[in-house]
């Protein structure tokens, strides 16, 4: 059962990191963050720099988040593949 709880958070992870770290890379990469408000407003590094690092910082910082469950499913989920092969 641990297996399988580990798979999903495993999974769950890497589908936070993808969709998150993705866009934190196109804004890098175009200079444009498209904001996650109501109306979604288009912030451009060439017009409003402050807000715009500011905002992708934020973003940098919630990547820590999914990292770290992605780091703790991996280690119980490597723990538990070391139990059994000890035990049997």
């Amino acid at each position: 059962m641990i297996f399988l709880a580990c798979a999903g958070a495993i999974i769950a992870a890497l589908c936070m990191l993808l969709t998150q770290g993705l866009t934190v890379l196109k804004a890098r990469r175009t200079g444009v963050l498209v904001s996650k408000s109501y109306g979604a407003a288009r912030i451009e590094r060439a017009v409003d720099a402050a807000r715009f690092d500011k905002l992708l910082q934020g973003r940098i910082k919630a990547l820590g988040g999914p990292a770290l469950i992605l780091l703790g499913a991996l280690g119980l989920l490597g723990w538990q593949i070391l139990a059994l092969v000890l035990q049997g």
